[in-house]
């Protein structure tokens, strides 16, 4: 979430800091002896006092509308130019680690535009493993993605390292393009270092060298990332492989889980429907495929999963373009900010559980309802 201190802007304390919300002056000594900033809200007044420094700050009644929303523990950080951003939410159970937008791949259909990946850093793991700081003990899942997050190298050990003893009881979730893990000595690395409870998800766009690597448009990404997955198969972490559906492979669906399926150690296949913003709404005409087209492209290698055991998936997927025998597979993937319905939903009868579509497919006009009456 989002959100702006514009009195924060007139009289910045440091051009960038991250905080721990509190309610309550009281018993602040354990955080501010961990390190830890705090950022205490006095509801009453409309004001937060900034510690260790002790600055308060109005908070306007338009900004305050965003400010009521935060809880008890969330972390955030803030900008010289007042803009705050929640990347903890103390109510969740669940955190996520973005490492940078950088990628070492340029999928024709990925969601960030490729002028914004080109020019992106990376985290280093002294910015991570601060805001890992901030985290609480008990939260149960934690996603690192990027970009591409083994660009930090031998960094994102580290950072593991670090959820590991902050947050013990998290399962690590690892996206990656699984290029990297192609060097013997780094897959071992992770191999050693991950759980059972962990997972390493890692798409695969085409059943051959041909059809993936001309949709990465990353000359030799098939080999490395089917020999990445290759040197994954001796740890203990589940191997998650990611199928995005579009108009370039949709008719390679099949084809691709019985390439997944003789692949080592396998346990979960999720089919993935495309966000359209980024690369993806440039390549429109080249990768877009109607929701229930390809809905439809999933179904044999669907069945072909589930005879072999393997977890399925649909993420992204708006329940009335799916067969309703495949609902139960269906995920709510969508972020909350980013979830729409259109209008013919409302008559829907399934809206209720339905994780709806992208802001930006709808915004791009490129979802049709096709509304469940009966």
């Amino acid at each position: 979430m989002n959100f702006f201190l514009s009195a924060y802007k007139r009289a910045p304390i440091c051009d960038y800091f991250l905080a721990r919300i509190r309610f309550s002056e009281e018993n602040l000594q354990d955080d501010l002896n961990y390190g830890l900033n705090l950022a205490v809200i006095n509801s009453s007044n409309q004001t937060v006092t900034f510690y260790p420094w002790g600055r308060r700050y109005q908070i306007s009644d338009s900004e305050w509308k965003k400010w009521s929303l935060l809880h008890d523990c969330d972390a955030i950080s803030i900008e010289e130019s007042g803009i705050c951003y929640r990347f903890y939410d103390s109510q969740a159970d669940d955190a996520v680690i973005v490492t940078g937008l950088a990628c070492n791949t340029n999928c024709i259909m990925c969601p960030v535009n490729e002028q914004a990946r080109d020019h992106a850093s990376t985290s280093t793991a002294e910015d991570i493993i601060r805001q890992v700081r901030y985290y609480g003990s008990d939260i149960h899942h934690v996603t690192i993605t990027g970009g591409e997050p083994t660009l930090m190298m031998l960094d994102l050990p580290e950072v593991i390292k670090t959820v590991q003893g902050q947050c013990p009881n998290a399962a690590i979730l690892i996206l990656t393009n699984g290029r990297t893990f192609s060097v013997d000595g780094y897959a071992k690395l992770f191999n050693h270092l991950m759980h059972k409870e962990d997972q390493i998800a890692i798409p695969i766009h085409g059943s051959t060298a041909e059809l993936h690597d001309k949709i990465t448009q990353g000359y030799g990404s098939f080999l490395q990332t089917k020999h990445g997955l290759e040197n994954l198969a001796y740890g203990a972490m589940q191997i998650e492989i990611r199928i995005v559906v579009s108009k370039l492979n949709y008719q390679d669906i099949s084809s691709i889980v019985d390439f997944v399926l003789g692949l080592p150690r396998v346990s979960v296949v999720n089919f993935i429907a495309l966000e359209m913003c980024g690369s993806a709404i440039m390549n429109k005409d080249r990768v877009w495929i109607e929701y229930p087209e390809a809905a439809q492209a999933c179904e044999d290698g669907i069945e072909k999963l589930i005879r072999a055991g393997i977890d399925v998936g649909l993420y992204n997927f708006p329940r009335c373009v799916v067969h309703h025998k495949y609902w139960a597979l269906c995920k709510d993937s969508i972020s909350d900010y980013k979830i729409r319905f259109a209008p013919e939903c409302d008559s829907c009868k399934v809206k209720s559980i339905c994780g709806g579509v992208f802001n930006s497919t709808l915004s791009t006009g490129c979802f049709k309802a096709h509304p469940i009456l009966e």
